[in-house]
């Protein structure tokens, strides 16, 4: 088994990759050193309070001081903008490889905060109330192999609206952004996707989606017709005849048809579970291929959903996300991305090293390695921090104990 003097300098090497990456990006070396010294600690710590990361780089200065030179760096601003172009530039090939960007919107509660900026009220996904907090945008890519998130952001329509920024906006830039790497991507985007104005642009830019549909939508059936029906009777229609099985052992009965929306021929996707045929899904599509292809890659594409899913479980849970406690707009929104390119770090590990880890931090299950989950990055993410918390600098040695070599006095004297 690997043990801590052979995988802590790995990871501390790949760190230091990155803080290479941002200096090749442009930033100022300060800047560097401050982003590198977060990204080290919020893996080690797995938090985002900005006192617990300057405490966890055990300075031999203040923690108040290295607090304060931490929290500058947070603040600065465009420095979002910075750390997304230079996480998109080394992820390029990654982000290539990869068939599905799944689009996904969560938010960020902060029920008790009063005097940070640009609070507004947001919905809870978990109790379906409404309170005080942010919205959260991310973008992740995902396949067969893994996945990686590529973009985030937070934001506050009540601060940004002033400025003419929608989410619809938010939502193209952030798609534009990610088609400018991986123009190929099929974006795969829940009920909250079904607008007219995301489908107006991807017509327009000849983007690829899969998108559910909502009830309140209405298609045309025919291309020579501006007859409108509605979206669920003409679901309940459709034969579904064809069978899929999921990753996960799940059976659904597919099928689908031509649908004209805004001009356009679409294909509509309905699923029903083979165990409850009443739960019926329906998607729209652009997609090209013959009925059986366009089927399997609608169901393999959006049960990949769940993974975007976990990902912000994830985020909040392990890096307490929801805990962070900055004052101003522009270091939560930097703070956010920071945390999504740790989690990044984390995810792009090598497979055999993140075994490595999992076994040397006893995170592997007790019976068979086939125990191990598919989504393992809470596993790997609490083993890079048992890693890096065990891991002490040593102090280094008085100049008086030192061995000294000098190789005059190592010579073989063979005549003596």
């Amino acid at each position: 088994m690997a043990s801590i003097r052979e995988l802590a300098p790995e990871i501390q090497q790949r760190i230091s990759g990155f803080k290479e990456a941002l200096r090749v990006g442009g930033l100022a070396l300060p800047v560097v050193k401050n982003v590198t010294s977060l990204l080290w600690s919020m893996a080690k710590e797995r938090s985002v309070q900005v006192a617990v990361l300057a405490r966890a780089l055990e300075e031999p200065i203040s923690p108040k001081k290295t607090w304060e030179r931490l929290r500058r760096t947070v603040g600065k601003k465009l420095l979002r903008a910075d750390l997304l172009a230079v996480h998109r530039r080394i992820n390029a090939g990654c982000i290539r490889e990869k068939r599905y960007c799944l689009v996904d919107l969560s938010d960020i509660q902060k029920v008790y905060a009063e005097k940070m900026e640009g609070l507004s009220r947001v919905r809870d996904g978990s109790t379906k109330g409404i309170g005080n907090g942010y919205w959260w945008l991310n973008l992740t890519m995902a396949d067969s192999t893994g996945m990686l998130p590529v973009y985030s952001e937070l934001y506050s329509l009540d601060r940004e609206g002033a400025e003419q920024e929608s989410e619809n906006k938010k939502l193209l830039h952030a798609i534009g952004w990610v088609r400018e790497v991986h123009p190929g991507a099929v974006f795969v985007i829940d009920r909250g996707g079904d607008r007219g104005v995301l489908f107006e642009t991807f017509f327009r830019d000849e983007t690829r989606f899969i998108i559910r549909g909502q009830e309140t939508r209405s298609v045309g059936l025919h291309a020579d017709s501006d007859a409108m029906t509605n979206i669920k009777e003409v679901a309940l229609r459709v034969k579904t005849n064809q069978r899929y099985k999921s990753r996960t052992g799940k059976g659904f009965k597919v099928g689908c048809r031509r649908i004209y929306l805004q001009g356009q021929a679409l294909w509509l996707v309905v699923s029903r579970r083979e165990e409850n045929p009443n739960a019926l899904s329906w998607f729209l599509t652009n997609l090209e291929g013959s009925r059986e292809q366009v089927m399997d890659t609608v169901m393999e594409g959006y049960g990949y959903r769940w993974r975007v899913e976990e990902f912000h479980r994830q985020i909040k849970q392990d890096y307490a996300l929801e805990s962070m406690c900055l004052q101003e707009y522009e270091a939560l929104k930097n703070l956010t991305v920071l945390v999504m390119i740790a989690a990044a770090f984390i995810m792009r590990l090598p497979k055999m090293l993140a075994i490595k880890l999992i076994a040397a931090a006893n995170r592997l299950p007790r019976k068979r390695l086939s125990d191990i989950p598919s989504y393992e990055y809470y596993m790997l993410s609490a083993a890079v921090s048992w890693v890096l918390q065990a891991c002490r600098k040593l102090p280094p040695k008085p100049l008086h104990l030192r061995k000294r070599d000098y190789f005059q006095l190592k010579l073989e004297l063979n005549g003596f």
